[in-house]
């Protein structure tokens, strides 16, 4: 009976030393991946013990904080598959799980232009990029503002106060991402029936009357 007791005993030891396995999955598309291994203190180190990544051993015990997975050698758009062993009281993460989701790439979802603003809907967009809203005019597409970036892989909104001329505006939004890569959208053109502005001057009362409220410049002449 004493045999059966000291190996029941020496199993459940034996179990408890054993890390636990975190799971993290997804596809390459250029970048590296980040995870987050915590320091548990004296005596117990660092939570992660081994990272494999497709099948493979990358690292053991790594003695940093923060450690970056080089996929490098990877074809774009491979399935990536990320086990790390870990002690039992914590769970590693990846900093940067945005990089191996399914589908990375930014697009336009929506853009329009009512009489006050463009409003423009995108999805996967760098945290770190921004946008340039540009007009038709005579002389080729002019940047009319900048508009930063809000970031993540979800739904984002962004829009821009406009001041449309009288007649057809035409409209559209560049992506500029951190790479320096461009996304042009669509272009959209509003049609305003605003008033033309006009204006009379009273050269005995010196008043100038415009026919709508305006910002306007007076010059000396001389």
């Amino acid at each position: 009976m004493k045999k059966y007791i000291f190996l029941i005993l020496f199993i459940g030891l034996s179990f408890s030393l054993v890390g636990k396995d975190s799971y993290f999955r997804g596809f390459y598309h250029g970048k590296n991946v980040f995870v987050r291994n915590p320091y548990l203190g004296k005596g117990a180190g660092f939570c992660i013990e081994k990272i494999y990544l497709n099948g493979d051993l990358v690292v053991e015990n790594p003695i940093v904080s923060a450690y970056e997975i080089d996929m490098q050698s990877l074809e774009q758009d491979t399935r990536v598959v990320i086990r790390i062993v870990h002690q039992d009281d914590c769970e590693p993460e990846l900093t940067n799980p945005e990089v191996i989701q399914a589908d990375l790439k930014f697009s336009w979802l929506k853009v329009y232009v009512d009489e006050n603003q463009i409003i423009w809907i995108t999805t996967k967009e760098s945290i770190d990029g921004f946008y340039i809203v540009e007009k038709d005019t005579k002389d080729g597409w002019l940047p009319v503002d900048t508009v930063k970036t809000k970031g993540g892989i979800f739904i984002n909104q962004h829009s821009l106060e406009l001041d449309h001329i009288q007649g057809d505006n035409l409209y559209r939004v560049q992506y500029h991402d951190p790479d320096m890569d461009i996304e042009i959208s669509e272009s959209f053109n509003f049609h305003s029936d605003k008033r033309e502005i006009t204006h009379a001057i009273n050269e005995d009362e010196w008043i100038i009357e415009f026919t709508e409220e305006v910002s306007y410049l007076l010059y000396n002449e001389d």
